[in-house]
């Protein structure tokens, strides 16, 4: 493949050679392109977005195709087609033709192995976005595509989930992006798109009076982890102290899992509003583009760096489709700027450099 543009002008690849035998890791800081080529594998890229494309990929020496190249994306609520668990995990697979009792029981086994059995009646719109998450992987593995492409798979899973999709993962020919490098090495062959290395020095936390009592108290300054696995209640637990927070009229903002919820503005500018806090979050290439035009990762800075507007952050998995320096830099980001700050995180290199941690 020579290149590929986006219909708004934005570079997605350029010059990039190579062949897949093998389960794949594509690694790469936030916007090199890694989501662009799991599009180009199953279709998606040029058949649906558009733009320039010159080049040419093959899958299984045929032409890119969704019926090859099952693709399960960053965020999983973008592919929730049904109202029950048990129906979103069989769905793909009657799509492929299978009888509803073959793919339910197909996906009962597969529940089971994962250990979310106790979820397959639940609706969908009540599961946390790790289980979610954990529901669309499962729905692609059992749809039974020659395929399975993984954008960012392990952002929103507790390092258990993660080892435990990855024992999974050994049966099936899967190309997986992610940041959390750490899992690397499960896999036969990697993609290098340009991993940033973890930067040096780190500025040292002072933490004053108590400005926060409610679900937690909360000095001035602290940085706090709240972590737990998926379903454990990191988020409900930000969610109601900000409502409290609200309730004594203190400056907080937030940051949700999701960055789209809380973009509102036409050009990321808008959103930050601050050309050092823009310049700090290496967001200068960006602050003319619609927020809703970035990816996810991109998207995800923004919203943290909006939340920077107020004295207190609270943070839901911020490092969620973030690089490795960006990973790194957070906590001096936050104390350079004497925030304070409630970060619910699945990334245990981030929680364990916090000044204290709270486990659900």
């Amino acid at each position: 493949m020579k290149h590929y543009i986006y219909p708004n002008g934005f570079p997605g690849l350029k010059e990039v050679r190579g062949r897949i035998e093998s389960s794949c890791f594509i690694a790469g800081k936030t916007g090199s392109g890694k989501s662009t080529l799991l599009r180009m594998l199953n279709g998606l890229i040029p058949d649906f977005y558009g733009g320039e494309f010159s080049g040419k990929v093959r899958v299984f020496n045929g032409n890119p195709s969704p019926k090859t190249a099952y693709m399960v994306h960053q965020n999983p609520y973008e592919q929730i087609t049904c109202l029950k668990v048990i129906e979103e995990l069989v769905f793909p697979s009657i799509q492929s033709g299978r009888s509803f009792n073959e793919a339910r029981k197909d996906a009962m086994a597969l529940a089971e192995e994962f250990r979310i059995d106790h979820l397959l009646e639940r609706p969908t719109y009540r599961l946390s976005l790790g289980e979610l998450q954990i529901v669309q992987i499962l729905a692609g593995i059992a749809a039974g595509r020659k395929v399975l492409l993984l954008d960012e798979p392990f952002a929103h899973l507790s390092r258990r989930n993660a080892e435990r999709l990855i024992k999974i993962l050994n049966d099936t020919f899967c190309v997986v992006s992610d940041h959390r490098i750490e899992f690397m090495k499960h896999f036969l062959e990697v993609i290098d798109l340009g991993i940033e290395h973890p930067e040096g020095g780190s500025v040292e936390s002072e933490t004053g009076d108590a400005v926060f009592d409610g679900e937690i108290l909360l000095r001035e300054n602290e940085v706090v982890a709240i972590t737990g696995d998926n379903g454990a209640g990191k988020t409900m637990m930000l969610k109601r102290m900000a409502e409290e927070m609200r309730r004594q009229k203190l400056d907080f903002g937030i940051s949700l899992q999701n960055p789209n919820y809380s973009l509102t503005e036409r050009t990321v500018f808008e959103e930050i509003r601050d050309e050092r806090t823009i310049r700090e979050f290496q967001l200068q290439m960006l602050k003319e583009r619609h927020p809703h035009s970035l990816s996810y990762g991109q998207a995800k800075r923004v919203s943290i760096a909006k939340a920077f507007r107020h004295s207190i952050v609270l943070l839901d998995e911020p490092t969620a489709g973030q690089d490795v320096a960006f990973r790194e830099r957070l906590l001096n980001i936050l104390r350079r700027n004497r925030k304070t700050a409630v970060i619910a995180t699945h990334d245990e290199n981030l929680a364990e450099k916090c000044d204290r941690v709270i486990e659900l």
